[in-house]
């Protein structure tokens, strides 16, 4: 079983060596798509569900479209219109189409896809504020303008534009940006690069502050990327209850040197390197590795990690709920900051084991 596993690895990473980590093509300078085609029925459907259907669904649902605030297409509209008329606060519901590469959300405004949405090419976002949620992407999110943004309850998968699937980035010469990012419950799966966050140039501001938490990356050769350039660049990630299976180096900290980076509550399973750092400045705590070559070449600042089975119900084929043998359940006390739901929107921390409120190490809570 080991040498099975070992020799899946050495073809997965030899088919994605030379894919590079290079950053997403798309706000800095994308085209605008048509978007808004059919759904051509080639991708997968995404549909993992929750283990007790009493949760968030995923894929989520599709909402009432009869309140003045959501903008259905193509039912109500056309994509182009829906952008242009949207405003704070409002919901544009993608049902069962694709979008192309430039696309911009609207200043505070939600984007919602179900019913097999698709995300295609490259979108970003257009003022200080937005949400991307409930579709399938091939394609990649990009977060560059200052400004607080969600990307939450998505499927990224294989086939679309090189780079991460995710990007916070400053990387402007001639704008300071200070994005500020969350990265929640999405499914990654195939990529080269999950999420990236990068800031470059010696003047101006460039800052990204991301929470990367609730994930579950699964044949995802570099799951986050962390590249600090620049002399003014400073990043602060925190990187929380995701799970990393399958992977070369699941948390890469690059010229790191502004601050300290935490992660907390991870779960690396089959891979090279669980954090691959280029100095100590990172934290480790109740994190658990199983089968990973190399925890750490370097030593964090404080913590360290544990090792155990996962006992994962059958991660060969998408599910990473743990069974009661896990090493996972029941490890971090609630007087640990965590997210208060997991992957599924099922309630964390639950007494699992006995009496007592305790987390999981991972995405995914187990409930009772």
């Amino acid at each position: 079983m080991v040498g099975n596993v070992r020799r899946s690895h050495a073809l997965l990473f030899a088919l994605l060596a030379g894919c590079g980590f290079q950053s997403v093509a798309g706000q800095d300078g994308a085209l605008v798509d048509d978007g808004g085609l059919p759904l051509d029925g080639t991708m997968p459907p995404g549909d993992f569900g929750p283990p007790n259907g009493s949760c968030r669904p995923m894929p989520v649902d599709c909402l009432d479209p009869t309140p003045a605030n959501v903008i259905e297409v193509p039912s109500e509209t056309d994509v182009m219109t829906a952008f242009m008329t949207a405003k704070a606060n409002d919901t544009i519901q993608i049902k069962g189409v694709q979008l192309g590469a430039g696309w911009r959300v609207p200043p505070f405004v939600t984007l919602h896809g179900c019913g097999g949405a698709q995300i295609v090419g490259s979108i970003g976002f257009a003022g200080s504020g937005g949400t991307i949620e409930g579709f399938e992407v091939p394609g990649s999110i990009v977060a560059n303008l200052t400004g607080s943004y969600i990307v939450r309850y998505n499927k990224f998968t294989a086939g679309g534009p090189a780079g991460a699937a995710v990007s916070a980035r400053s990387i402007d010469a001639l704008v300071s940006a200070t994005v500020t990012a969350i990265v929640d419950s999405n499914w990654f799966e195939g990529r080269a690069s999950g999420v990236e966050a990068d800031t470059e140039y010696d003047t101006m501001t460039h800052t990204v502050d991301i929470q990367v938490r609730n994930n579950i990356f699964t044949g995802v050769a570099a799951p986050f990327v962390v590249s600090e350039g620049g002399l003014v660049g400073k990043i602060t990630p925190l990187v929380e209850n995701n799970t990393f299976y399958m992977f070369d180096k699941a948390i890469l900290l690059s010229s790191i040197d502004s601050g300290t980076t935490v992660t907390s509550g991870n779960l690396f399973v089959s891979g090279n390197r669980a954090i691959d750092s280029s100095n100590p400045a990172f934290e480790v705590r109740y994190s658990f590795t199983f089968m990973v070559t190399t925890p750490a070449p370097i030593a964090p600042l404080t913590g360290a990690f544990a090792d155990g089975d996962p006992a994962f119900v059958d991660a060969a084929n998408g599910d990473f709920r743990l069974l009661p043998a896990s090493a996972a359940l029941d490890r971090i006390p609630s007087s640990t900051p965590m997210p208060a739901s997991d992957y599924f929107g099922c309630p964390r921390p639950v007494a699992y084991l006995g009496g007592d409120a305790l987390g999981d190490v991972g995405a995914i809570e187990a409930q009772r």
